[in-house]
């Protein structure tokens, strides 16, 4: 019963990621491959899926190159939050500032709001 259910809506949002990427104009840059992450990416059938309405091969993301992982969050489910979380060192927009000169972890101009930002500006 759930399968009538959640399949067609799996398949209806690959195809509008499909469509967006088709209209964004960059489908022959993307790649040829689709990386899959989150919980909903175990999804039993979804790789296969995925494969065929995007038209590309298609893998599950898991958080590499992380020492300290309890062995539970080395799964696709925690893919895009482990991800999120380094994003700023590999990409070097980590801004360390003099102790005494720290905005905070919270409020306006802090490292969560400057994340935020960037998650806003970015997606």
């Amino acid at each position: 019963m759930l399968t009538r259910v959640i399949r067609p809506r799996v398949e209806e949002i690959l195809e509008m990621v499909r469509d967006r990427i088709v209209a964004s104009g960059f489908a022959g840059r993307v790649g040829k491959r689709v990386v899959l992450t989150g919980g909903g990416s175990q999804l039993t059938g979804l790789s296969e899926t995925a494969r065929r309405i995007l038209g590309r091969s298609v893998r599950l993301g898991r958080p590499l190159g992380i020492s300290g992982l309890p062995e539970e969050a080395k799964g696709p489910a925690f893919s895009a939050a482990v991800g999120l979380l380094i994003y700023p060192q590999v990409a070097q927009i980590e801004q360390f500032e003099p102790r005494h000169q720290r905005r905070g972890l919270t409020g306006r101009g802090s490292y969560l709001a400057r994340v935020g930002q960037w998650i806003r500006e970015s997606f």
